[in-house]
This record gives structure tokens, sequence and C-alpha cells, in this order.
């Protein structure tokens, strides 16, 4: 399939050169998004390697920070992660002591996580800064003002704002 007549795109949006290979376009927001999350979470990955952590347990310990207790349902939910793969990170969190699992009261069918005290303080005192220097290598070379605006942009995109 190829784009409108005469752009030297295709339907993806990607330049076609004539020896027949690619260029992105510069234009290509959903490109760009991609690259810098790839960017962001393969630095994130390695970073937080050092503490034996993942993005997404990450995500879940950073996700109770800001909302308090919530079920692994919601969890996943607000973190896009499926049942099972849900259980297994409150699994990992759980025994490395940084959350605690119990019955939810309002109902007895699912669980309840909530941050531990260790929790909070792997995250004050280590991953924090650590996705700080993480964010400061990947967009360090934009002002302050281009981040508050591109963070503006993300979560109204995000549908956040």
């Amino acid at each position: 399939m190829t784009g409108p007549r005469g752009t030297g795109l295709d339907a993806m949006g990607v330049r076609r050169r004539v020896d027949g290979g690619t260029e992105l376009l510069a234009e290509s927001t959903g490109w760009l998004l991609n690259g810098v999350a790839r960017a962001v979470t393969a630095e994130l990955e390695q970073a937080l390697r050092r503490d034996d952590l993942r993005w997404r347990e990450y995500g879940v310990l950073g996700t109770l920070e800001a909302t308090g207790a919530l079920s692994q349902q919601e969890i996943g939910r607000r973190l896009g992660v499926d049942r099972s793969t849900m259980v297994h990170l409150i699994d990992v969190l759980e025994d490395r002591g940084l959350v605690a699992r119990s019955r939810d009261r309002a109902d007895r069918r699912a669980y309840s996580i909530e941050l531990t005290a260790a929790g909070r303080e792997l995250l004050a005192e280590v991953l924090h800064p650590v996705t700080a220097e993480v964010h400061e290598r990947v967009i360090g070379r934009l002002t302050s003002e281009d981040r508050a605006t591109l963070n503006r942009i993300l979560a109204e995109l995000a549908g956040t704002e």
C-alpha cells in the first residue's frame, strides 16, 4: 500500500527512497514517541538491575506510592499489565518485602496491595534518584520549560490532564 501520490510516503508514514530503503520522517510522532520510550525503558532496565528490579516492578511501586493501596486488578489496569503477569510482579515484590498483600475488605475475592515501609524507603533513597538520572541522560538536553511542555502534552495525550 502506498501513501498519497507524490508524497514518497508509504501507508505507515515512512519515506521510501528510490533505492528501496526507508527513512523515517521527523514528523512521525508515533515513531518518535516509541523511540524515546524504548530508550528510557532500556536505560531504566539497566539502571534498575543494580537493585534486582525491572521497570514494571518500579511501576507497581510508584503507582502504590502515588495512590495508596489498590487491588491487583486495578494496578494491572493502570499499568496495562495482564492478570497473570500482575500476580508474578506482586509475588516478586512481596517476597522482597516491598509490598504487602491482603484480602480486600470491600471484596473478599480480591487482594489489596499496599506499599511497605521498605518499599517506600527503596523508592525514596534509590529508585527515584536512579530514574531521575535516567531521565536526565535521555532528555537532559531539553530546557526545563521544554520538559514541562512535553510533560503537559504527553499527559494530555494520555488522558491524565
